[in-house]
C-alpha cells in the first residue's frame, strides 16, 4: 500500500507541473525538489528560471 501511495503523489506532482506549463524535464526537477509538498508552489517557474532549467 505504501509504494501505492508513493505512486499517487509523484504523478499527481507530475500533473500539477504539466498543469503550471512545464516540461518533462523541468516537471522531475520540480518534483524531485518539493517531493515533501502536496502541490508545487506558484512561484514554481521563477525558480526554474533562477536554476537556469527554463
Amino acid at each position: 500500500m505504501d509504494s501505492l501511495h508513493r505512486f499517487a503523489i509523484r504523478s499527481w506532482h507530475f500533473m500539477d507541473a504539466y498543469h503550471k506549463g512545464l516540461n518533462r524535464s523541468q516537471a522531475a526537477w520540480a518534483a524531485k525538489k518539493y517531493r515533501g509538498h502536496c502541490v508545487l508552489p506558484d512561484s514554481i517557474l521563477t525558480e526554474l528560471n533562477a536554476a537556469h532549467i527554463i
